[in-house]
């Protein structure tokens, strides 16, 4: 690492977590371990911008299959019950048909 003067001098109030985190970091005393994070962080923004791009593109991709998967059941969800509905027009279709062959039997056995 390259020695840079720092010529910003400030001085900041923590809470005991954030101290922790911090002096549990890479590096010798207080002033280059928070350098590091900082860095670190810096220095990780462009993946983690780019990761989140990718993250994005690929749940707008799950959302518009989801939709599609939608349509196609509500399609089916229609189609079944037309079919349901014909099922029960033939049924009743049948009746009739039963009931006017059994009057015919009746007619021609009188």
């Amino acid at each position: 690492m390259t020695l840079t003067k720092k010529s910003i001098a400030k001085s900041v109030r923590l809470t005991q977590e954030v101290f922790d985190y911090i002096d549990s970091a890479p590096g010798n005393g207080f002033n280059e371990k928070f350098e590091n994070i900082i860095l670190e962080a810096k220095r990780g923004e462009s993946d983690r911008k780019k990761e989140l791009a990718r993250l994005d593109k690929q749940i707008e991709k799950q959302q518009r299959k989801e939709s599609l998967l939608f349509e196609k059941y509500n399609y089916l969800e229609s189609s079944f019950r037309d079919f349901v509905h014909i099922h029960h027009q033939i049924e009743n279709l049948r009746q009739y048909i039963d009931k006017a062959a059994e009057k015919d039997k009746q007619f021609k056995g009188d």
